[in-house]
This record gives C-alpha cells, sequence and structure tokens, in this order.
C-alpha cells in the first residue's frame, strides 16, 4: 500500500489539477489539512514539500502554502 503522505500529495494534486485553488492563492493550514485526511501535521508537511518539489506550490515561511503561478503541464 502507498505511504499515508503520498495519498495526501496525490488528493491535494488531485484538487490543484481540477482548479479548486487558483494560482496565488493559500493552500488550508497543514492542522486543517492534517485533520481533514485523518493524518499527522508531518504527514501533511512531506505532502506539501513533494507537491512543492514538483513546482505546484511553494511555501513562504509564516504565511503559508500558495499554489504556484506557472504548475507543471499548463
Amino acid at each position: 500500500p502507498q505511504p499515508p503522505y503520498l495519498r495526501v500529495a496525490d488528493a491535494l494534486r488531485q484538487r490543484l489539477l481540477g482548479g479548486e485553488w487558483l494560482p496565488g492563492e493559500a493552500l488550508p493550514g497543514v492542522i486543517s489539512l492534517a485533520a481533514e485526511y485523518g493524518v499527522g501535521k508531518s504527514t501533511v508537511s512531506r505532502a506539501v514539500k513533494l507537491l512543492a518539489a514538483e513546482g505546484r506550490v511553494y511555501t513562504v515561511r509564516g504565511w503559508g502554502t500558495f499554489v504556484s503561478e506557472d504548475p507543471p503541464g499548463s
């Protein structure tokens, strides 16, 4: 089975691709996403780091995680 952080990353990726969040828009916070997916904060953090490595989101320390302006495949 897939590790939890990959499941969360896949779910967030689908939501991003579906246009739930627009470029420049902030994603919900780690605590909120952890509660939504029933996982720990570190699991969400790993998922977000994976999406950042893919260029889909970026994190501004102290401000949050935002949708990239030019995500891959756009």
